[in-house]
């Protein structure tokens, strides 16, 4: 298996050194990248061929959810599949709904062991990778997402039944595979269907396609 690709953005030099000792102690994993200012790290997001960005969401000149939702845009408008791992000071669910809001594929605080860094690492290269359902639902329950893109509900109504019943069981939680088990369909076109409607609602992640779902239905 070859070495994932990790990429390390953070206006703080210790941390970045920090973290950079961690990945690189991994026979799987190795820094590639490293970017101290926020500005430079999204005008190069074309640049970038990492399969994990590992950002502080605070950056000085850019608000935290403003610094993630650029940067994943810049990731999304270059074509690049690098995801997005955020991290705070300390794990909030807030700090993680506002993180995953914004584009970033998952959050961490800083409190929590390395072990579990490592592991979510690992888990958010997976093409049909979201946050625990639960999480999702919960989170919409309780936040407005925002204005949901129309392209979303028009594309929803050209579906076919066997469209719409993937995007049913999406938001039941299970994979692309258990989908395609229940489908009868190829897990390809499953995981097809989905980033497609992804990509024309303009989201990088499932978990923006989930929250956007579930506000729809509010």
């Amino acid at each position: 298996m070859p070495d994932l690709r990790i990429g390390l953005i953070d206006s703080n030099d210790a941390v970045r050194t920090g973290k950079s000792m961690v990945f690189n102690s991994q026979l799987d994993m190795r820094v590639v990248l490293e970017e101290s200012d926020p500005v430079t790290a999204i005008e190069r997001a074309s640049d970038y061929l990492v399969d994990v960005l590992v950002v502080g969401p605070s950056q000085h000149r850019l608000r935290g959810g403003q610094f993630i939702e650029a940067l994943c845009m810049s990731l999304l408008l270059a074509k690049n599949d690098g995801v997005v791992l955020a991290y705070g000071p300390f794990s909030s669910p807030q700090s993680r709904y506002e993180a995953l809001k914004s584009g970033a594929q998952e959050f961490i605080g800083l409190d929590e062991p390395a072990a579990k860094s490592l592991a979510m690492v690992r888990k958010i290269v997976k093409r049909d990778f979201h946050v625990p359902i639960e999480d999702l639902v919960e989170f919409s329950r309780q936040n407005d997402f925002g204005p949901v893109p129309s392209q979303l509900e028009a594309i929803k109504a050209s579906y076919l039944e066997n469209q719409h019943k993937v995007i049913d069981l999406l938001l039941t939680g299970i994979n692309d595979q258990a989908i395609a088990k229940e489908l009868d369909m190829a897990r390809t076109r499953v995981t097809s269907q989905i980033e497609k409607l992804m990509e024309s609602c303009g989201f990088n992640t499932r978990n923006r396609l989930i929250l956007a779902l579930l506000q729809a239905a509010k």
